[in-house]
């Protein structure tokens, strides 16, 4: 199987990345960050296609390195900007705010999908993954972190009925309460949440997974996404 991992340059990236490989499939990551990137496919034995999926030209540039056949598309958000206290924000730090996590995270997959869908096979498999930061199911409402986790789940649960059409599956993976302090799990001894998301993105590439599309799914080490 053909797989591409977004986001290469991130320790969530090689984790998805890792995953893949060890299961036996080729695996190419992505990323912006080329000193980063080249680390991770050189620990990985993996190919690398340097681009910044926020930006249209850079990935125009790099179309022709893309695999001409693939069978999953894994998209894993690279943010490059550190969190800054929003209290402390003027109007246009405001706006740059949003629209700093809207690309790393929205812009970017958007823009992934618009230019190697075509170069999914039939029977493929698309897996958006929800930053941890943005998936926490207390998310302040009306905060860019709810917005983006509601933006990310409503497209890709359209990308599913368009992509269907091609036999191809479309889900999200966010993290739910089992990301906070506070909250164990059922197990003594929890995997990371980069492993269970490597898993579960695994997973929803098979064809025991056929049946499910247009779903956000959430890794919560056996606890409900939201209480009360």
């Amino acid at each position: 199987m053909e797989v591409l991992v977004t986001g290469g340059d991130t320790d969530l990236g090689r984790a998805v990345a890792a995953g893949f490989r060890d299961d036996g499939h080729r695996v190419v990551i992505g990323g912006a960050r080329r000193e980063d990137l080249e680390i991770a496919a050189k620990e990985l034995d993996v190919d690398s296609i340097v681009f910044d999926n926020t930006d249209p030209a850079s990935l125009e540039e790099a179309r022709s390195q893309f695999p001409h056949h693939l069978d999953t598309l894994v998209n894993v958000p690279a943010p490059r900007f550190a969190p800054e206290d929003p209290r402390t924000f003027a109007l246009a730090d405001h706006a740059a705010a949003w629209r700093r996590a809207l690309d790393a995270t929205l812009v970017s997959a958007v823009l992934t999908v618009q230019i190697v869908g075509d170069h999914l096979r039939s029977g493929g498999s698309i897996v958006n993954v929800i930053p941890e930061n943005v998936a926490i199911a207390q998310a302040r409402e009306g905060s860019v972190d709810a917005a983006i986790k509601a933006a990310l789940s409503d497209w890709t649960a359209g990308q599913a009925a368009h992509f269907g059409t091609r036999g191809i599956t479309v889900n999200a993976i966010a993290t739910g309460r089992s990301a906070e302090p506070s909250y164990d799990g059922l197990g003594t001894t929890p995997p990371a949440v980069s492993a269970e998301i490597a898993r579960l993105a695994l997973f929803l590439s098979t064809p025991a997974a056929r049946h499910i599309t247009g779903q956000t799914m959430h890794v919560s080490r056996g606890a409900l996404a939201n209480f009360g």
